[in-house]
């Protein structure tokens, strides 16, 4: 059930978008606002992986880590759809033309480097994959990092005016990334505590 309600409100979103789509409430530019929102929330749903842990920690609950992997599931989920929208209604499934944008245009090669980050944690998501990759699945799955920066810099470089969201959504990426270099820099406690010993 917990599962269940979880996927649920994940899907909510998208469930939003195509009722809007189907009645016609998604503005005067109703393609523009599915790329758009999509775009929008797999930023969200990076933001919330990264932030899950220290949530966890803070709140001394673990079953948090626990709901992690279907959220970044469902951060690829969005990813992948606004590229398909992006193909779709953008480019009319014109793959030569896809070659040429991903080339000369930056926010176009910024966003698709993210796609494929995306791609590859989510593929190796499973726990065969855990299991082959070992140590390696832990720092392939940090590049999450680097996915929700590429993100934030796909979008920045979308907008020519109404500067509000980007500089708030890049400022809370600067923080998470921040606070993840300065925990990485940290030592542990028992580490620390060996050292006013004079152990090594």
């Amino acid at each position: 059930m917990k599962r269940a309600l979880i996927h649920a409100a994940l899907a909510s979103p998208a469930v939003l978008l195509a009722l809007g789509w189907q009645y016609g409430r998604l503005g005067v530019d109703p393609q523009k606002t599915l790329i758009w929102e999509t775009g929008i929330w797999t930023i969200n749903l990076l933001i919330l992986v990264v932030l899950m842990p220290s949530a966890a920690r803070w709140a001394h609950w673990p079953a948090v880590i626990g709901c992690r992997r279907a959220v970044g599931l469902w951060a690829f989920v969005y990813a992948s759809t606004h590229f398909l929208f992006f193909v779709t209604f953008l480019l009319g499934w014109d793959i030569m033309r896809l070659g040429s944008e991903i080339v000369e245009r930056p926010y176009v090669l910024v966003g698709f480097n993210a796609w494929l980050i995306l791609l590859a944690m989510a593929v190796t998501s499973t726990r065969g994959w855990v299991r082959r990759l070992g140590r390696r699945w832990r720092r392939l799955h940090t590049l999450v990092y680097v996915a929700l920066v590429l993100a934030v810099v796909h979008y920045g470089l979308m907008i020519r005016s109404d500067w509000g969201w980007p500089v708030a959504y890049a400022s809370v990426v600067l923080l998470l990334v921040g606070l993840r270099v300065f925990r990485r820099g940290a030592p542990a406690p028992e580490s620390a505590k060996r050292r006013e010993m004079g152990l090594r």
